[in-house]
């Protein structure tokens, strides 16, 4: 299916997609990066396999896999379209990576690929699995960071993380794509069960760690943010009380003094601004009659020196004179005076927002604040809150009477920002809503990169309102509360399965090379066994040769001895017949050919008989020597005879075979192989024991040693050092490798005397001394041992 381009880049973009959604699930905060990412895997693997032309499968995979970071963006698609550059170009670094590491593969470790050496193995962990990750994780962390979605501080951990997660993925699932599809399939296919379990084994454990390290690191941050979060709030809410007491001293001052003059209010104010800069202002305002309003306007413009009116705010928000009512609420005195002067004069009661919280203000007798307005001196944007505080006049009459409203004028921003400082924050961001859900302030440390891993919504009061107030961690927080844990986590994951997964693939691939050597091995010993039996056949039938060759030189003595003796008799008897006629006077002649006639047929007597017993010896032998049948012999009288038959190889070159066996000792054994043992014995002295030309003596000593028969053959030849005597009983091992030895005599002598005879053979041997042979047999050998010993 991969062998059609358009096809195949289909489903590699498939399985890139399907492989990376899943991963996504173990990303870790901010949510960019992951501890395993499978799909680096499958793209190295199946552009290996199947080409660099499915490089557009992994761009097209890694896009779809990233495409909602650039939808989050943006609300709007002439907003998101221009962002959709951010996950192209991630599928850039991860197409580009696919490329290059396989690049790397097939430059430094090869492919077809056999990962069965320890050298291989590192070049594609150092190489494929580490440098060629590179790629991907600097691109994309970088694309990141530019398009503000990363904080700088999250740059580096984000990037280890990605690296590492591609490495693993690389590691791991590009091996297990080998295992299935790679070449040498016999190789790999070898692999298939061990190595496939060992992998997702480690993918498994290194999962399982992350997930459980993962959890206690967001466990012990979420603590940490609650704690730090309660803190924030607390240290909101008791600044805020504060300065609600700060007015209750205000509201103090104008209940206990009726005749509270500006210079009074001005030196009052002075000291509280000073301490508490949270204020922007504060104010004195007078509730005025209709009667009062030009009393009031005259001493605003004596103390003021300049005209000085009762006003309100028009449509335009200019201010303007205010009309006649029934009553005003007029800033009487505020201070600083330089920056609110505007504000003198002004009728609060005129605005909706300010009404209705002198209205709940007067109806309960404690502080109201105002909905978030412009503030009246104000010439910007900017919204403020005011806090008002009703002041009881009790002279009038003995009953309490509304004088007017003592209030606190705050900058929403200046107020919280003065509450809390950045270096208090420390990474928290603070946004805050007034009773109505408007937000009316954020902290400048909240960021659109930031996700809102950590937050906590808790109410504020403020006067009789409830503002939410809510804390956030941005990534700064993040950064500055990470522990080592992770980052020990993912370079001991990767650490643990490089190592791991090197050593499965040098032992898998090496239990692959074992197995065909073994295979060729034991090709080759059963050839090598084969051609020993050939060997050792050929063997046997060279000393079956040596004895029937001496059995024809001593049967064509007698025979042609009987033979001369014959056809001496046959001309005598010719003569015989010739004299018969005339016997007179041949008598002594008669007399004499009768006797040679006697003589004559007693030399054919004997040597015919000769020859037979030499050839019931023979056959006797040549039967022994064809057969693994046990039978009881005398010893002495079967060495004998094989020794006879075994004389013309050794009486030509004067050697002497001395035979010293007790007369009557019987054995119950195999006399073929006994005989295959004395015949190689013996063979073997008069080949290596003695140099050209020097006459030897050879002797076989039998002896009875409780139920044992102790048979030593010794020569007094050259003998041999004690490392060539280590090696006597081994196959193909000799001296004499150009002179006809084939190495495979005494071989055959240890074998037959171990297994057939079911006996002991040593050696003794010293240079320049000879050699002995110490052989132990049984009295009566075990019929009943099993017959691939030789026994019957």
């Amino acid at each position: 299916m991969f062998n059609r381009p358009v096809l195949g880049v289909m489903l590699t973009a498939v399985s890139y997609f399907f492989a990376g959604k899943l991963a996504l699930l173990l990303a870790i905060p901010p949510g960019y990066a992951t501890a395993i990412w499978p799909a680096a895997g499958i793209a190295v693997a199946l552009l290996l396999i199947y080409g660099y032309r499915l490089w557009p499968g992994v761009l097209l995979g890694s896009f779809l896999v990233n495409f909602d970071v650039a939808a989050f963006q943006a609300q709007s698609w002439l907003a998101f379209y221009p962002s959709l550059w951010l996950p192209i170009v991630i599928g850039v670094g991860a197409s580009l990576q696919a490329i290059f590491s396989v690049w790397l593969l097939r430059r430094f470790v090869k492919y077809p690929c056999e990962l069965d050496t320890v050298q291989s193995v590192w070049r594609y962990i150092l190489f494929v699995c580490g440098a060629g990750c590179f790629v991907a994780a600097s691109i994309g962390t970088t694309a990141l960071w530019l398009a503000g979605k990363l904080d700088a501080e999250n740059f580096g951990f984000n990037w280890f993380t990605w690296w590492v997660g591609d490495g693993l993925g690389v590691m791991i699932f590009a091996t297990l794509i080998f295992v299935f599809i790679g070449e040498p399939r016999d190789v790999w296919r070898s692999r298939r069960r061990i190595l496939s379990a060992v992998l997702l084994g480690v993918t498994f454990i290194v999962v399982g760690l992350y997930i459980t390290a993962s959890r206690w690191e967001l466990s012990r941050q979420h603590t940490d943010f609650d704690g730090r979060s309660e803190q924030v709030y607390q240290r909101a809410q008791a600044m805020i009380d504060s300065h609600l007491l700060i007015l209750h001293s205000v509201q103090g001052l104008f209940t206990a003094s009726s005749n509270v003059s500006h210079d009074d209010f001005r030196e009052f104010a002075e000291g509280i601004l000073a301490r508490s800069s949270g204020f922007h202002a504060l104010a004195w305002n007078a509730r005025v009659a209709a009667s009062e309003r030009e009393l009031i306007e005259s001493q605003m413009s004596a103390d003021r020196q300049a005209p000085v009116f009762v006003t309100r705010r028009d449509q335009n928000g200019e201010l303007v004179l205010q009309a006649d009512k029934d009553d005003y609420v007029v800033i009487r005195y505020i201070e600083p005076l330089s920056v609110n002067v505007a504000a003198l004069g002004y009728d609060i009661a005129s605005a909706d927002a300010p009404r209705k919280a002198l209205l709940r203000a007067a109806a309960t007798g404690s502080p109201a604040v105002t909905d978030p307005i412009r503030l009246v001196q104000e010439s910007g944007d900017q919204q403020g809150v005011v806090i008002y505080l009703p002041v009881s006049d009790k002279t009038k009459a003995g009953n309490a009477a509304l004088a007017g409203y003592v209030s606190g004028v705050f900058r929403v921003r200046d107020l919280i920002g003065y509450l809390l400082q950045p270096n208090f924050l420390k990474g928290l961001s603070v946004s805050v809503f007034d009773s109505a859900g408007s937000l009316i302030y954020r902290s400048a440390d909240l960021s659109s990169s930031d996700n809102g891993l950590f937050s906590q919504r808790r109410m504020l009061q403020v006067a009789d309102q409830q503002w939410r107030f809510q804390t956030d961690a941005n990534q700064s927080f993040l950064v500055g509360t990470r522990s080592a844990v992770p980052w020990g986590i993912l370079a001991a994951g990767l650490l643990f399965t490089g190592l791991l997964g090197m050593t499965f693939l040098v032992l898998t691939g090496q239990k692959y090379r074992s197995e065909v050597a073994g295979e060729e091995l034991r090709l080759m010993l059963s050839q090598l066994q084969e051609t020993q039996d050939h060997l050792v056949e050929a063997e046997k039938m060279a000393s079956l040769g040596g004895l029937v060759a001496g059995f024809a030189h001593e049967l064509n003595t007698p025979l042609g001895i009987a033979i001369t003796a014959e056809s001496t008799l046959s001309a005598d008897l010719r003569r015989l017949n010739e004299l018969l006629p005339n016997l007179g006077d041949s008598s002594a002649e008669l007399g004499s050919l009768l006797q040679r006639l006697a003589e004559a047929s007693r030399i054919v007597l004997a040597n015919i008989q000769r020859a037979g017993n030499l050839i019931s010896s023979f056959k006797q032998v040549s039967v022994d020597q064809s057969t693994t049948d046990t039978r009881e012999i005398n010893l002495h009288e079967y060495l004998s005879d094989v020794l006879v038959h075994l004389s013309p190889s050794y009486r030509h070159s004067g050697h002497e075979v001395v035979l010293d066996c007790p007369d009557a000792m019987m054995l119950r054994t195999v006399p073929g192989g006994l005989a295959q043992v004395v015949i190689n014995l013996l063979n073997n002295s008069l080949i290596h024991a003695f140099p050209e030309g020097e006459h030897g003596r050879i002797a076989l000593q039998i002896s009875q040693v409780d139920s044992t028969v102790k048979i030593v053959f010794s020569d007094n030849g050259v003998g041999m050092s004690e490392e060539q005597a280590k090696k006597i009983f081994e196959p193909f091992f000799t001296t004499r490798r150009g002179s006809g030895g084939t190495g495979l005599g005494l071989h055959l002598v240890y074998n037959i005397v171990r297994q057939q005879l079911q006996g002991q053979i040593t050696v003794v041997t010293q240079p320049k001394h000879g050699m002995r042979f110490d052989i132990v047999l049984p009295l009566a050998i075990n019929k009943f041992v099993d017959r691939g010993r030789g026994a019957v």
